[in-house]
């Protein structure tokens, strides 16, 4: 069980990266020429003449694409193998059955979404993805990087900073994803404010509506608005506290002793590095490499706070 957990994590790392390499060649980030052709992505959803779906629309799109394509469906195949029989173990041993089930049902969803889609058209469908992928990752991420169960009931300051570093970096995920979502990625090309403005305001609620599907113009570009600049400005803000959070977290840690100050260390350079690779890609002009590097760092990310919270756990008394 432990193996195929491990040999899951890897191969939903590997997808999570591919995927967001995916959807962002296929979005135009770091296109030529950039920003002009960012957003085309072809004819409205609707149209008897369009892709139709997803894996279509990806098909059709550039080179680059030629050898991920056939890489994410190969990495999802035997994903789905190596869940499949982390399931079949769960039942046997009668261990981690809602976690492995979970998996299971997330690895069906996803299929599906990959089948059925209207791909980048629906912001429902990219969240879907976004959020699907990384709630595998943290799944089995926990279910890597656990302790055994302790009886321990008190809890340390550093748990509770996990566990709210925890929580603020899936909503900084989240709305990174909106951002990627509503190809806002180029809505703000000035630092640290945003054309003269920091706070968003309320259009950011329609890049929080996903029962829509973007309308495209003519020539096969998004059509959008003030929430790009909006959402934008959010991922910003919530990327400061949430940077704060886990640094106030890794600083604890460290300041717990030996056994956490790897783990705090660790926490601190990755969330560090996130955030200079952020203001990096904006400052370069979005190059589609860093824009891949800012999701695999998220990743890892999300990872290394699980660790802090396991060992958190572990330490508390």
């Amino acid at each position: 069980m432990a193996s195929l957990a491990k040999t899951s994590l890897l191969l939903v790392i590997v997808l999570v990266t591919v995927s967001a390499y995916l959807r962002l060649e296929h979005s135009g980030i770091g296109c030529d020429p950039w920003p002009a052709c960012y957003g085309n992505i072809g004819l409205p959803a609707e149209s008897p003449s369009a892709a139709g779906t997803y894996e279509r629309l990806l098909e059709e799109a550039s080179e680059p694409l030629s050898w991920a394509t056939p890489l994410h469906r190969l990495v999802a195949s035997v994903l789905g193998l190596t869940i499949l029989g982390m399931s079949l173990l769960s039942l046997q041993q009668k261990r981690d059955r809602l976690a492995t089930l979970a998996l299971l049902v997330l690895t069906v969803f996803l299929a599906w979404l990959g089948i059925y889609s209207e791909g980048l058209h629906s912001p429902a469908v990219v969240m879907g993805n976004l959020c699907g992928g990384f709630a595998m990752l943290g799944i089995l991420g926990w279910l890597v990087v656990r302790k055994p169960a302790s009886t321990r009931t008190k809890r340390s300051r550093l748990h509770f900073a996990s566990v709210a570093a925890l929580l603020f970096l899936g909503v900084q995920i989240f709305v990174g994803g909106l951002t990627s979502a509503n190809f806002a990625a180029s809505a703000c090309r000035t630092l640290p404010d945003c054309h003269g403005s920091w706070l968003p305001g309320a259009e950011v609620f329609t890049a929080f509506d996903l029962s829509r599907v973007h309308e495209i113009g003519a020539s096969g570009m998004v059509l959008g608005g003030a929430e790009r600049a909006a959402i934008h400005k959010l991922h910003r803000l919530t990327a400061v506290i949430t940077a704060a959070m886990i640094l106030f977290a890794g600083i604890l840690a460290i300041q717990a002793g030996r056994d956490l100050r790897i783990v705090g260390i660790a926490v601190i350079v990755i969330v560090l590095l996130e955030f200079t690779l952020g203001i990096a890609s904006i400052l370069a002009g979005l190059p589609i490499l860093g824009a891949v590097a800012h999701n695999w760092l998220a990743a890892v990310l999300l990872l290394a706070t699980l660790k802090l919270l396991a060992e958190s756990q572990a330490s508390s008394g």
